[in-house]
């Protein structure tokens, strides 16, 4: 593009000579050797290696070619369905415009180039792909925002083109003009009616590129769109004019807003990325582009189709279900496959991706002309069977659209883009339909103000406070990406229930305000500073709401529990990964207020069961009935193939007999849990102190196996010897801990190791999300084993070891409730029982509320 100028040309004369020369020498099929998608590895590699925080910046992950075949023939075999398009030629059809809006290096384009060839040789010959290539170039569009790729594409492109065709075909030869596809350098998310900006003359290409894909995205009809958006988390923005709008022309991501009365505003901010800012632009262009001018109705009535590879959060997700709903009105039929089934953060040869951690999809969205769009369009789900990225591949060859493996999906609007529950599964409420509120666990941002022991985090703050280099003194502090706590901002308010200071932390000199117990991972309570001005994200209602009285479940949101217990249970403040220590959950609270007065638990279900069972049920008996149906792996292995779709269910007994001997049992879950400081009582056998092993029974350290402690370093290793029954640590042992008790897991992740890892001598660990190296302070930490860590170990011990003599009763009566009378989320939701509260506004609320109620 820079080279077409002449002007340009030849003040570029010596730069291009000399590239010329260099390439000239190159032999390309020894490059290659043999293989066409050469130049697409090549540039990955070259990339990842040059610029990869170009790649992450700008979301830039190229699909394997394999992907894109099976995307291909997919998008081919709906264009020939009868009912649908009823193009035979399918994407050889010469009314089919393609347009891939993130090109890349032209993968997808070089897909539909081959499977027009083979179409047109299969029914035409060999010898009449030239000139239906020739004819299709114009179909085929292209936008792509950095100049690498696209570079890449056009070479590819043409390289393909000359390849397909034949230096006949050309009329001219090898060298001779060659029709290429519609490539472009512009942003396709920039807005397509606004006035082009001057550009000197050397860029002056760059601006007529952007001009005429401006006149496409504004004025050209197009049928298909096919691509890998890029991802990018947190990305508000960087949306353009899909995001924005422009004057006189609503922005139509607008369109897709969650309605205030959905309730849903807390999970807007996942519409904020970018993949979803090109689904929006793809449904925008291909099914309905008139849709947002004047009247808010479609004024083109086109049919078309939409197939993408993208993070497949929007199947399920509570902020996209505006999304899912239009999506629903503009299509005719959907096809989603779940190319991830391992869920989150999969072994990495299992991913499409290999540098992507979330769950992928592919959809096939297609829009038949004259759709209704009052009848929600016909849903198709299926998901690739766990393995190797290679397994994955083969199966994604063999697959169709009218093959067999598909099931249906959910028809409601607003429901995920997944299999339909099996009855008895989606007959149970959702847990989050019990209670009144649910959050995230509080978000300290900063890893060294929480530690195993009080004196470690006493130590990082007096190096802190000493430090007089201001430079030194704010990498210490650690500034989180994102974050609005600094060294020198002075904090509006305190933590509930705690100091608070209003002076900025670079002003400190003394002591920190006194550490708390903290709950930060599943049955690993450490310490953490209750200072505002430290946590970014703290969640107040947690803090107003806490007392001694307080009972917080945790559960994962966005996948689901692999293993172990489908919930956990504190009595402290909880971090927001508690649940597993990685896939941030929820947070459910038995109680609203610090006075234990107001229940988190829906008033509309407490008084339905109570009359259901006649007598009276309080939040306290739901919570222990909870935790005693859900706390447990028997929950998690009987409901496995549920669980494929994120999102816990409750089966509610209709018997009021086994409702009592839930929460009895729930009761003695949540006391272990909470290391018996909730729901003690000493006649049950649960007295306020740590729970206890039957004599004889418990762990214990004999003569000889003391776990050393100054002036031994610390140990770097813990092992279980199922042989003897002893769990190593370091030089020293603890006797009485059986298989079940070393392996105990939540959600896949041990227990035991995850609790050891941040107490052994090298804590260090793998740096996800935020890359820059930790705060030194991290590495301020005992030189020595302390025995509060020994005395902490026996507590964990104790407790897993009582909660596994536990789980038999659990799964007995988890199988009881299930085959007796259920009340179900449609008999409940008859009732009323539930509907929430309303929310009161305004100084009267403020006035009648407990801090942090209506938070």
């Amino acid at each position: 593009m820079l080279t077409d100028d002449p002007q340009t040309q030849k003040a570029l004369s010596t730069a291009t000579s000399t590239l010329t020369r260099v390439l000239h020498e190159v032999h390309w099929p020894t490059l290659s050797k043999g293989k066409p998608d050469a130049w697409l590895y090549f540039y990955e590699d070259f990339l990842e290696v040059y610029d990869n925080a170009l790649r992450k910046k700008t979301g830039s992950y190229y699909t394997p070619p394999e992907v894109v075949q099976a995307m291909v023939r997919l998008t081919d075999e709906a264009l020939r369905d009868p009912a649908l398009f009823g193009r035979h030629e399918g994407l050889a059809a010469k009314d089919v415009t393609i347009a891939d809006p993130a090109t890349g290096t032209g993968t997808f384009l070089l897909g539909v180039l081959r499977k027009i060839a083979e179409t047109v040789a299969d029914d035409q010959g060999a010898g009449a792909v030239g000139p239906a290539l020739g004819a299709a170039a114009h179909r085929l569009i292209g936008f792509e925002l950095q100049f690498g790729p696209f570079a890449v594409a056009q070479l590819r492109l043409m390289a393909e083109m000359r390849a397909l065709m034949g230096a006949a075909a050309t009329g001219t030869g090898a060298g001779g003009n060659l029709p290429q596809p519609r490539l472009y350098v512009t942003d396709t998310l920039g807005d397509p009616f606004a006035a082009q900006t001057g550009f000197s003359t050397m860029l002056a290409p760059i601006g007529n590129s952007r001009k005429e894909a401006n006149a496409i995205k504004r004025d050209e009809p197009i049928t298909v769109v096919i691509g890998n958006p890029p991802y990018k988390e947190k990305a508000k923005g960087r949306g353009g004019w899909v995001e924005a709008g422009s004057p006189n022309r609503m922005s139509p991501m607008r369109h897709w807003d969650l309605p205030p009365e959905w309730g849903q505003g807390a999970h807007a901010k996942h519409l904020k990325n970018l993949y979803v800012f090109f689904w929006r632009w793809a449904s925008w262009k291909v099914f309905a582009p008139d849709l947002f001018e004047t009247t808010g109705q479609a004024t083109d009535d086109r049919g078309g189709i939409v197939t993408y590879i993208t993070v497949a959060g929007f199947l399920n997700g509570p902020g996209f279900e505006k999304m899912r709903m239009e999506l629903r009105r503009d299509c005719s039929d959907i096809w989603v496959i779940d190319c991830t089934p391992e869920g989150h953060q999969p072994e990495v040869p299992t991913r499409i991706f290999q540098g992507v951690q979330h769950p992928v999809c592919i959809v096939v969205a297609a829009r038949k002309k004259g759709k209704d769009r009052t009848t929600p369009a016909r849903l198709h789900v299926r998901r690739l069977a766990t393995g190797p990225r290679k397994n994955k591949f083969t199966e994604l060859e063999a697959i169709t659209l009218a093959g067999s493996g598909w099931s249906v999906g959910p028809s409601d609007w607003r429901a995920p883009f997944l299999a339909e529950a099996k009855a008895e599964w989606a007959g149970f409420p959702a847990i989050e339909a019990l209670f009144e509120y649910d959050g995230s666990g509080a978000m300290p941002g900063r890893t060294w103000i929480i530690a195993p022991d009080v004196a470690t985090l006493n130590a990082r703050w007096a190096k802190l406070v000493k430090e007089k280099n201001a430079e030194v003194k704010e990498a210490l502090f650690y500034p989180h990406e994102g974050g609005d706590k600094t060294l020198n901002k002075p904090a509006k308010a305190g933590l509930a229930g705690h100091e608070f200071r209003p002076s900025p932390v670079g002003v400190e000199t003394g002591k920190p305000i006194e550490p708390i117990r903290y709950a930060f991972r599943s049955f690993d309570r450490q310490w953490i500073i209750p200072d505002n001005r430290l946590l970014n994200r703290p969640n107040p209602e947690l803090w107003n709401s806490y007392s001694t009285k307080q009972v917080f479940f945790t559960a994962l949101e966005k996948t689901s529990p692999k293993t172990g217990p489908a919930i956990t249970v504190a009595s402290l403040i909880p971090d927001h990964d508690h649940y597993r220590g990685s896939f941030s959950g929820r947070v459910f609270p038995l109680w609203r207020d610090a006075a234990a007065t107001v229940p988190n638990v829906k008033a509309a279900l407490l008084a339905h069961l109570s009359t259901t069972y006649g007598k009276p049920v309080a939040a306290p008996d739901v919570m222990a009935y909870v935790a005693a149906l859900l706390a447990h792996p028997a929950f998690t292995a009987h409901f496995k193939e549920d669980l494929i779709r994120p999102g816990l269910r409750v089966p509610v007994t209709a018997d009021a007999a086994l409702f009592d001997r839930a929460v009895a049992l729930g009761r003695e879950v949540i006391w272990l849990h909470t290391y018996g400081e909730r729901f003690a009582d000493p006649a049950s056998d649960r007295p306020a102190a740590p729970p206890r092993m039957p004599k004889g029974q418990g762990p214990t350290i004999p003569v000889g196996g003391t776990i050393p402690g100054a002036p031994n370093p610390l140990p770097d290793t813990m092992h279980h010897d199922p042989s003897t029954g002893r769990l190593h640590v370091g030089e020293g042992f603890i006797e009485n801990v059986p298989i079940a008790v070393a392996e105990y897991q939540v959600s896949g992740r041990s227990v035991l190791r995850q609790w050891f890892s941040y107490r052994k001598a090298d804590r260090t660990r793998p740096v996800i999300g935020d890359r820059r190296p930790p705060s030194a302070l991290d590495k301020i930490q005992p030189d020595h084993w302390l025995p509060e860590y020994t005395e902490d170990l026996l507590n964990l011990l104790h407790v897993l070891g009582r909660l596994v003599a536990l789980e038999s009763a659990q799964a007995s009566l988890l199988d009881e409730i299930c085959a007796a009378p259920l009340l179900t989320e449609a008999s409940l939701t008859g009732a009323g029982a539930l509907a929430s509260a309303p929310v009161v506004k305004g100084k009267k609320a403020k006035a009648a509320a407990q801090p942090g109620l209506f938070d």
